[in-house]
């Protein structure tokens, strides 16, 4: 029997931008008082599959919405998917598959945007934001702060929805969700039931980390960030479980939110200033850097 053989090709794609202190991401102690840095908010999209097969448009993570997280914590240049996409040929329409790396909102507000796909969480992360909603709704509005600070409520009633109607799909632990595109549990580790996602491509493996990994230096350095709503130690165990699997090729490693992915591949901003970063381009695609674009280099 033929050896199975898989290929994507793989974008990171900034749909707007932050001025944030540098520890938030890179780690109290190493990184503080270090200053403000423009960080990206990104999701990645992922075209291909079994080669000779289906073709999968997939997404890890969704961005959110442009409502009231705008002004709160002061966002730059938000873009509408169809923008973003289209950069690179796509729509939202063509998305089949979500991946939802975890529930915070900038990576599962928008998924409505996305008519025609179906997300996948891990049941560990929903119900460990079910009974954090329902535990912190029983204490002074002033004591909810922390809880609901990268955690939008309406979001599990939104995703509640979302299951009536068959859209979310439930995981247990790791599972290979598409072809070569396999789903890792990082229980307790940034949240309740963090995951982040193994793509098989003919170039190696690549990691879509999510903010199980916000920045390249947190696995480079053995440094958890300054920021998180789990477990610090499980996330270290993780970076080690990276550098292992990688052979510490750490820029396989597709991180949340750093600036740094543009330095380490090839990237280009579009005409509103958001960039547009190719991490990988399976054996019959070809870039799409337009010829007057050049080379973001920050």
């Amino acid at each position: 029997m033929p050896e199975r053989r898989t290929d994507y090709s793989i974008w990171s794609l900034e749909f707007c931008h932050a001025d944030m202190p540098h520890d938030f991401f890179g780690g109290a102690g190493i990184f503080s008082n270090k200053g403000i840095i423009r960080i990206p908010m990104l999701y990645t999209l992922i075209v291909g599959g079994e080669v000779g097969g289906k073709q999968h448009v997939a997404l890890v993570d969704c961005g959110f919405r442009n409502d009231y997280w705008l002004d709160r914590y002061d966002f730059s240049n938000w873009e509408d998917p169809a923008e973003v996409l289209g950069r690179v040929g796509y729509r939202p329409e063509d998305v089949d598959v979500i991946l939802v790396s975890h529930m915070h909102f900038d990576h599962m507000g928008n998924f409505e945007a996305f008519p025609n796909a179906k997300l996948f969480v891990q049941l560990d992360e929903f119900t460990g934001w079910s009974d954090a909603v329902a535990s912190a709704l029983q204490t002074p509005e002033a004591e909810q702060a922390w809880v609901f600070s990268s955690f939008d409520p309406t979001d599990l009633a939104r995703a509640a929805q979302g299951i009536s109607e068959g859209r979310v799909r439930f995981v247990k632990g790791d599972e290979e969700l598409l072809p070569g595109v396999t789903a890792r549990l990082a229980k307790d580790s940034h949240t309740f039931g963090s995951q982040w996602f193994s793509i098989e491509t003919a170039n190696g493996p690549f990691v879509a980390a999510g903010d199980t990994v916000y920045w390249y230096s947190n696995v480079e350095q053995m440094w958890a960030p300054g920021y998180g709503q789990g477990n610090s130690f499980n996330l270290i165990d993780l970076y080690r479980r990276l550098q292992t699997e990688l052979k510490r090729e750490t820029s396989r490693i597709i991180p949340g939110h750093d600036p740094e992915i543009a330095k380490r591949h090839t990237s280009w901003l579009s005409e509103s200033g958001n960039s547009i970063t190719e991490i990988n381009l399976r054996e019959d695609d070809s870039s799409r850097r337009p010829h007057s674009a050049p080379r973001l280099l920050r």
